[in-house]
């Protein structure tokens, strides 16, 4: 009896076998690690492994630190190749001094040791010549270095251009969680042989021990090859000594038009987009090293560029402000440029939000941050100092904010969907992205500094801060040319008025900070005139104690007047237009900003620019945001978003050196009549 054809057994794949491997979706596999392309002014060996160059792991024992006015006694050195030894020198100097007392009792080094060892003038030439051309790997090895080139500079009068590594540095950029990083205290952890420490023979070959084992480490995390491990060195001579990963004949045809351009690393990663005015100039200057240490290890890795020509620099800047929302690069150019350090905030505290909250009224009204009814006193609850509300980006469907993954190897936060670093190809029309997760955020890890990291995190409960905008509750102001002295003139303006002070009722301190903000708007004429109105009212006339307290608030007013600070229009939050001629399309791109934030993004034919004219079109162009315009002195919450678009409108106006033009609301407020939309 027959029961069919068997049924296959699913089998897993052979990999091997090219045809089954056609069958896996690639999209599986993570992108192959491209092969090392020598770089054109870097010898070709740097793209070898370690165990293909020649290395002479060496150590000096000497009297001090300085070449100059110190003694080398010791020197010894172990030379590899192809990862077998293939000679070794060791001798004692004699340094025709005394030796210290400390050295001494370290080395076991005395005078009668050295006594009859030759002197460094016929050692030197010796141990030059055993080293040749190999790199010189030592532990702390920028001190022991400075004593080989100074001995090739005085005795053969040329230059020592070898390259070192240190296993000190590897292992404080890579591992920094090792407790003790001496090379002792290294051996004991990779469980190697210690031998007589302090001695240079036993050192140097303690060092080679522990390169091979923090190689293997670096190995498995994608370090292949000696100029990897340069890189990942990152100290400031051989960050010099490399130079950067670009050349000016690379980009001799780039436009000198606004762009935005990406620099990859030798990943073949996105590790640095920025807005540019002139694509060719950004280009030229990544040629050069600059003064930051930490751009420089940016460049030395770059191994490519691309870029995208923008109609204006307004669109550069919007395109880099999406594209920075999809990474987080190890540097932030708007950081690392300066664009966005002279701002200054006055925050709510939470407390207090709580109780304009509870008004729902009057001057001052809280934001609305999800459309629907939300309440403060959450956000108050168990929590002293500035209101903050976490970017609503940032919150899943349930409203909580999702906790962050660990990488397991750098201790450093990320989210799948916000990775560090993406492959070459840049796509210009997906918002959406996955983002594969490579050996560019463990070296950026590695590397990391937060001299040029972005975060609007806030970072003091102080209501008074300066530089770049936070998330938070609150007003700002600027950008200013000095905001260290403004906000000086900031904290002088709260202590008169302090609406911070908790020990004060909190109906005080809302009339405090109600007087600051009318006084930073223009507004405090305007009160001043109320007031005194209201205290000769014919209702008050008898009403003694309302009288006497209208007063006390009026002479509060008047102290305003001899403040020596108060905002410009500039200074304020921006209200307008951004207009710019679109040669590519032949239309007018046309940018409504609201409160500094771009609100809508629209184009308008060249052939009806007229409309611009019309009071009914410039009314329903801004009447989405009547109370808002109308109302610019109510706080503003402060998210990513809305702190981005602030600083990106405020650059724009700051660079845009002639392009297109700005036209604030208050110039075209006469445009501006809703009963012509009923």
């Amino acid at each position: 009896m027959s029961f069919g054809k068997p049924r296959r057994q699913k089998v897993a794949p052979d990999l091997r076998h090219p045809r089954q491997h056609q069958r896996i979706p690639r999209a599986l596999y993570p992108a192959p690690e491209p092969p090392p392309v020598p770089h054109p002014n870097r010898p070709s060996w740097m793209a070898r492994n370690p165990h293909q160059v020649e290395l002479v792991f060496f150590d000096l024992e000497t009297t001090g630190g300085n070449p100059h006015n110190s003694e080398v006694i010791e020197i010894a050195a172990v030379k590899v190749l192809d990862g077998v030894e293939v000679g070794r020198y060791q001798t004692l100097v004699n340094p025709r001094r005394n030796i210290p007392r400390m050295v001494r009792s370290i080395t076991g080094i005395d005078n009668d040791t050295v006594r009859d060892a030759p002197t460094i003038d016929k050692v030197a030439g010796e141990f030059l010549d055993f080293v040749g051309d190999g790199v010189l790997i030592s532990h702390g090895a920028i001190n022991d270095y400075a004593f080989v080139a100074e001995y090739s500079k005085r005795y053969r009068n040329q230059p020592f251009e070898n390259f070192y590594i240190c296993t000190h540095l590897l292992v404080s950029n890579f591992l920094p969680n090792i407790p003790n990083k001496r090379l002792g205290g290294l051996a004991e952890y990779f469980g190697v042989n210690a031998g007589k420490a302090h001695r240079a023979l036993a050192d140097a070959e303690m060092t080679r021990d522990v390169f091979w084992k923090i190689f293997s480490i670096l190995e498995k995390n994608g370090f292949h090859t000696v100029e990897e491990l340069l890189k990942l060195q990152a100290d400031n001579a051989t960050l010099s000594r490399l130079g950067s990963g670009l050349l000016a004949r690379d980009f001799e045809r780039a436009p000198t038009t606004p762009g935005i351009v990406y620099l990859f690393n030798s990943s073949r990663e996105v590790t640095y987009v920025s807005a540019t005015t002139n694509v060719k100039r950004s280009l030229a200057g990544v040629t050069e090293l600059s003064d930051e240490r930490e751009f420089n290890r940016l460049l030395v890795d770059l191994s490519d560029f691309r870029f995208e020509r923008m109609p204006h620099f307004f669109g550069a800047l919007l395109r880099e402000k999406r594209e920075l929302k999809k990474l987080h690069l190890p540097i932030d150019p708007r950081k690392y440029e300066a664009r966005a350090n002279g701002y200054v905030q006055l925050l709510l505290p939470a407390d207090l939000a709580l109780h304009l909250q509870a008004a729902n009224s009057g001057f001052l009204q809280l934001p609305n941050p999800t459309g629907e009814e939300f309440d403060w006193a959450e956000e108050a609850h168990n929590r002293k100092g500035v209101a903050y509300f976490p970017s609503m980006e940032s919150r899943d469907d349930h409203g909580f904010v999702p906790l962050k993954k660990v990488d397991a190897v750098t201790g450093l936060n990320y989210s799948s969907e916000r990775n560090y670093a993406y492959q070459n190809w840049v796509p210009m029309d997906s918002e959406e992205l996955v983002i594969p997760v490579r050996k560019a955020r463990r070296i950026s890890a590695a590397l990391k500094t937060h001299k040029f990291q972005f975060s609007r995190m806030p970072d003091t409960n102080d209501v008074v801060r300066v530089g770049h905008l936070q998330e938070g509750l609150g007003w700002y102001f600027g950008p200013f040319e000095q905001p260290k002295l403004v906000k000086r003139w900031f904290e002088d303006l709260v202590t008169l008025f302090p609406y911070h002070d908790d020990t004060l009722p909190l109906e005080e301190r809302r009339e405090n900070l109600e007087t600051i903000i009318r006084y930073l708007h223009g507004q405090l004429g305007e009160e001043k005139a109320r007031l005194e109105a209201e205290r000769r009212a014919p209702r008050n006339l008898l009403k003694p104690f309302v009288r006497k307290a209208i007063s006390q608030k009026i002479d509060r007013l008047t102290l305003l007047e001899a403040f020596s600070f108060k905002p410009l229009p500039t200074e304020l939050p921006r209200s307008g237009l951004a207009l710019i001629t679109n040669n590519d399309t032949k239309e007018m791109d046309m940018m409504v900003v609201v409160n500094g934030r771009v609100r809508r993004e629209t184009k308008l034919p060249l052939e009806q620019t007229d409309k611009l004219k019309s009071a009914r079109f410039f009314t329903r162009l801004y009447i989405p945001w009547h109370t808002e315009l109308h109302e610019p002195w109510h706080p503003l919450l402060f998210t990513e978003d809305l702190c981005s678009d602030i600083e990106l409108v405020s650059y724009w106006l700051s660079r845009r050196r002639g392009e297109g033009e700005w036209v604030d609301f208050s110039d075209l407020a006469a445009l501006y009549d809703t009963d012509l939309l009923v």
